[in-house]
């Protein structure tokens, strides 16, 4: 599922932040762990967006995302564990424009 779209120049490392509470609430289940997967949306040949780091909190996590090229649009895939076992998967989509 589609969280976020954002925009954002190839020269700005910039952190974004996904909140699970709504989700984890009704279940009293917390984060364990994350990995977060970059691919271009516009060329699968670009490797120029990276996720630098993923932080995660108890009910949050923070994917801090660098590069990419003018033009291109991306898809940062967010799978995260909870220590309860349960497994969601989020998506952020970054569209890069050197203004």
């Amino acid at each position: 599922m589609i969280l976020e779209r954002y925009e954002k120049q190839p020269a700005e490392l910039k952190d974004y932040d996904i909140s699970y509470t709504e989700w984890l609430a009704p279940v009293s289940d917390t984060l364990l762990n994350a990995s977060t997967a970059v691919s271009c949306l516009t060329n699968p040949e670009d490797t120029a967006l990276v996720c630098n780091a993923t932080f995660v909190s108890p009910q949050s996590v923070k994917v801090w995302m660098a590069g990419g090229t003018d033009g291109e649009r991306y898809k940062a895939t967010v799978t995260v564990t909870t220590a309860g076992g349960r497994i969601d998967q989020s998506e952020l989509v970054f569209s890069v424009k050197d203004r």
